[in-house]
Formats: C-alpha cells, structure tokens, sequence
C-alpha cells in the first residue's frame, strides 16, 4: 500500500500537520464546500474534454482503493503490448508514492506523459505535481519522450463544435521536472517520516493555512483561536466608509455570474463571464424584489444589459456583497457606462474588510451564510456556489430554488446594511 500519493504530497507542501492529519485523522476534515466539489468537477470534465485531442485510449482508473495493486500491474502491461497507444489514469507505484497521469501517449518506443489542468495559466503547484509525478515515472523506468502540461487557451473563440486542438495548449515541462527530481526525493522522504510520527506535527496557523489552497483541516486547527460569541469590527473605520451623504434611495442588487471553462456560446472564450440572474430589491420594484434570469437559455444573457441600465437609474446608491469588483464587472459589461445611471456602487464585503470585522463564524472565509450567522444567529441552507449549480442544472424544480436563494441572499445584504448603517 503507498504512503504518499499526488493530492497529499501537494499538500504536505502547504503544511506538514495537514498531511498527517489527512493520513491518520481524515474524519476531522471540514466539510468539502459546494464551491469546491464545483471545482473538482469541472477539472474532470475538462479532463475528459482533453482525451479527444488523444482519443481512443484505455481508461486504467480503479474504481476504489483496493484496485489500486491491480490497476499498478495493469498499467505495467499494457506498456509492453504494441496495440494500446494510450491510457488515461495510468496508474505507477514507486518508493511509497503513487500516481494517476492524465494521459500517457506511445511515442516511438518512448511514452509522452500529459498532466492536464482545468486553468487558462500554470502555477508553481502544477509545476511540482509534475516533477513528483516524473519522480515516480522515472523510478519505475519508463522511457519518456516528454512530459507536458495541457492547459485551456484564453485565445480560443468558440466558432461551431469545440475545436479541442484549438481550446487546449501544450508546454513542455520535461526540463523542469528532471532538475526537480532530487528535490522531490528529498521532499518525499521527508513526508514519508512526517506520516510516520506517532503525534501530529506542531505547525503554528499561518499563512500556509490558505496558501495555495485553503486547508481541509481549518476548522479543526483554528477551533480555539477565538470564543464561539466573539466578534469585533473597527466602528471608526466603517463609520467612515459610510455613504455620504445619506442617500435617499436604496437598492440591493445579487448579481449571478457565470464563468464556464469550456465555452457555451458562439463567440465566447474560455472562463468568459456572463450574468445569468440578477435580484434587485428596492422601493421601486413591484413586490419589493425584481429578478431576471435566463437560466433556460444562456444566449439570452445580453438582454440584462439594457434592463440593468433602466433598473439601476432609479437608485442612488446600490449596495452589494461580492469578493469581486462589482463596479468594473459593470462597466466591463457597459452597464454604468451610461452617464443618466446616476448611482454608486457600495460593497459590503469590501466595507466590513477595511473594518476588520471578525467572527469565529466566518474562520472560512467572509460569504453572505457565515455573516449571517455571526449578525443575526441564523443559518440557511445554502451557499452562493449552490445556487449557480442550482442555476446550470437544467432542471425547473432547481432553476426555481435557485430564483428563490438569489432573494434570500439579497434580504441578508439588506439586513447587514440597515444593520450597520441605518
């Protein structure tokens, strides 16, 4: 049985105490949010996507751990038999360390080895998931021609079908993985003796608690930092950020944005961005709440534009809650371009940072769920990352949930603004 594997060598990177608390304590992980699983699954489709630019090979994924010495061995086999050309998750052990490559593609009497990645740009992370991944291939002996990394191109215009030789780009990362191979020895000797520890390693929380990518054990590490009903907030400073003066007309607006990583429409790039719902709720809107959504048909998402434009005139001040720069995803869209839109943008994610605001609560980062439970001692059920699953589902039933959480969300930025500043 191996040790170590692709996922919890990256992760013995980031932290030495996250490693062993994933090989010996994984019952005490967090819950994997709906934001992440979204992620996992868009890298598999994408994935899949990329087996057409090397088609007709043999999938080696085992379908639980149990297979993985027999899917090992199944591998092995197929490298010597002359008829298969390909193999997706191929599966190699060695030194205690395993791996699944994406791709392995016969070249000559070499193999090329493609590790394929669901982004538009490579990472330092990706860059070192290659070299243990070479660690492995070179220590079992198999004979490369290159190792490459498949990734999206940012360039590519959907013009008919998906032109999968267009939509993906290669670079070779073969130079860099066999510079890196004795660092990687190193590193997993290293880690190999961390699983070994009878106690979990003392790691302080830090930086690496988010860097490069959040912890599965956060909850678990930062459990006592702080007082369950702990909170504080800089006033001086949200009270300076306050609008001046007081406006007379207040809206709430939920912007539902939608970024596939294979583009859906005529004309789009990958990761392009289109506004798939908006809730606006306001004292000019009937039933106190607009909302528009094209969740049927995605081609319709143009249509917001000119409604947007109408709808926000109405209002001196617009108040949100978004991590992203809600003012430049409007005028990106020509949206507040428009001089008669005569409003300003107020983010409140943006305010209660500056703040300092702090509750045990959002330990797992600031969203509209965690704010609520540390303002109001409420919980939905729901998270925004659901909600624009619910919105690309195709399904009425979750089209309508979907409508309805975009309202719920909007009540929470409201409640949060007269909160604070009212």
């Amino acid at each position: 049985m191996h040790i170590l594997s692709k996922s919890t060598y990256i992760k013995g990177l980031q932290c030495e105490k996250a490693l062993y608390m994933q090989k010996k304590h994984p019952y005490l992980r967090d819950k994997l949010s709906i934001e992440q699983r979204a992620k996992f699954q868009r890298g598999t489709d994408v994935g899949v996507l990329a087996h057409e630019v090397f088609p007709d090979g043999i999938d080696m994924s085992p379908t639980t751990p149990s297979q993985f010495p027999k899917k090992v061995k199944e591998t092995w086999d197929n490298l010597s038999n002359p008829g298969v050309k390909v193999m997706y998750e191929a599966v190699f052990q060695y030194n205690d360390t395993l791996i699944m490559l994406d791709m392995l593609v016969r070249d000559g009497d070499k193999w090329l080895a493609v590790e394929v990645k669901s982004s538009m740009r490579l990472s330092d992370t990706y860059y070192n998931d290659a070299a243990l991944q070479y660690y492995v291939l070179h220590g079992c002996g198999v004979p490369l021609s290159d190792f490459r990394l498949m990734y999206l191109n940012g360039d590519y215009v959907k013009d008919g079908p998906i032109d999968v030789n267009q939509l993906f780009k290669m670079e070779s990362v073969m130079e860099y993985v066999v510079e890196r191979e004795a660092f990687v020895a190193q590193n997993v000797e290293r880690l190999k003796a961390v699983v070994a520890l009878p106690h979990a390693p003392v790691v302080e929380i830090g930086e690496q608690c988010d860097n490069p990518y959040p912890c599965d054990f956060y909850g678990h590490c930062w459990k006592h930092v702080r007082e369950p009903n702990f909170y504080t907030i800089d006033y001086k400073t949200l009270y300076s950020l306050a609008p001046q003066p007081k406006p007379k007309s207040v809206a709430y607006l939920n912007l539902l944005l939608y970024r596939p990583a294979v583009p859906e429409l005529e004309g789009t790039r990958p990761y392009e961005e289109m506004i798939l719902a908006f809730a606006l709720q306001g004292e000019h809107e009937s039933e106190g709440c607009f909302v528009w959504d094209c969740f049927d048909d995605h081609s319709r998402w143009k249509e917001v534009i000119d409604l947007l434009v109408e709808k926000l005139s109405h209002y001196e001040l617009i108040v949100c809650f978004t991590p992203q720069n809600l003012s430049t995803t409007l005028l990106r869209h020509e949206i507040i371009q428009n001089q008669t839109v005569g409003y300003k943008i107020f983010n409140l994610f943006e305010v209660l940072q500056q703040a300092h605001f702090y509750h045990p609560a959002i330990k797992r980062g600031l969203t509209l769920q965690h704010l609520e439970t540390a303002l109001f001692s409420e919980t939905k059920l729901f998270e925004h990352s659901r909600i624009l699953l619910e919105a690309t589902s195709n399904d009425l039933l979750s089209y309508q949930q979907a409508r309805e959480d975009l309202i719920v969300e909007n009540e929470i930025v409201a409640k949060t603004y007269q909160l604070l500043f009212k």
